[in-house]
């Protein structure tokens, strides 16, 4: 029976922290409740691919619930899995996803701590298992949105405040990341042990929000960027090589006057351990689908 936890757990965050920048009212509304109900349904992952094979975590979809409070530093939210919705084919995995996902007024702040055991690949229904493949990354993302007061990250991505009119803006940010893998003998015969990478750089990119009309609206921000780094041992001789870098994210949010529902999407691509024809790719993906209520005492 599969076993594993993916925790999106606790988030402490406050715009004390950031400052208490205005939004253009013309663009950007706030909700008049105090307090923000959260129930959703989520599903993380981490694949690995090369050239020739894409290796994937069994991961069943996840039920979660989470509150927040207007002008306070407490925004909580938990989830757990529903493990009679995974293929038993595609073996165990076992997991710990903990992601933190802060929208403020003129950035964007993602922090992951990932660790993934027990992978599986499928082609034309042939199902092989590693059960002993493992992933885990630490990584940091940090974007400046340089229109922020009008477009609205919120909006499009927690749903605590409304988008009025279309906006873009471009974005640039950076992000740092420590991968470590374990092939479990698959990838590189002559190397069973794990491969440390750590690498950080630049990205830059743009976001947009259209809204459709008064109750539905569209938003896609896509960054691109270049990391450097190496394993952490060989980076002490100054041997740095260069990795492709790519983040997205959609949203499809319907919302009325004390209510909403929303779909997103977040894909991180990460070029992990280049090695000739043979890269490496890490993405992690997490799609949530949910419905806010906001209320007041």
């Amino acid at each position: 029976m599969l076993r594993y936890f993916a925790i999106i757990p606790l988030f402490l965050f406050t715009n004390l922290v950031f400052g208490q920048a205005k939004a253009d009212t013309s663009y950007v509304a706030e909700y008049p409740q105090r307090i923000m109900l959260t129930g959703f349904l989520t599903q993380n992952s981490i694949q690995l691919s090369t050239d020739d094979k894409e290796y994937m975590p069994n991961n069943p979809l996840k039920v979660g619930a989470g509150i927040a409070i207007k002008n306070t530093v407490i925004n909580l939210s938990y989830n757990f899995g529903l493990a009679p919705l995974a293929d038993k084919r595609q073996g165990d995995t076992k997991a710990v996803d903990i992601q933190l996902h802060q929208y403020g007024r003129y950035f964007v702040l993602d922090l992951f701590y990932q660790k993934y055991k027990g992978f599986y690949t499928d082609n034309d229904d042939d199902i092989q298992l590693f059960p002993d493949m493992s992933v885990r990354n630490i990584g940091a993302e940090f974007a400046y949105v340089f229109k922020g007061d009008k477009f609205s990250t919120k909006a499009a991505f927690q749903q605590s405040e409304i988008q009025l009119k279309s906006a873009g803006s471009f974005i640039l940010g950076g992000g740092a990341y420590l991968f470590r893998i374990n092939p479990g003998g698959e990838l590189w015969e002559n190397d069973p042990n794990h491969l440390d990478n750590l690498q950080f750089g630049v990205n830059a990119g743009y976001a947009y929000t259209w809204v459709i009309n008064e109750k539905w609206l569209l938003t896609g921000i896509l960054t691109a960027g270049v990391n450097v780094g190496n394993d952490p041992d060989m980076l002490k001789d100054w041997k740095v090589e260069a990795y492709p870098t790519a983040l997205g994210r959609w949203s499809g949010v319907y919302h009325k006057n004390d209510w909403a529902l929303a779909a997103t999407v977040l894909v991180n691509n990460k070029v992990v351990y280049p090695d000739g024809e043979n890269d490496l790719n890490f993405t992690g993906i997490n799609f949530q689908m949910s419905f806010v209520k906001h209320i007041d005492f």
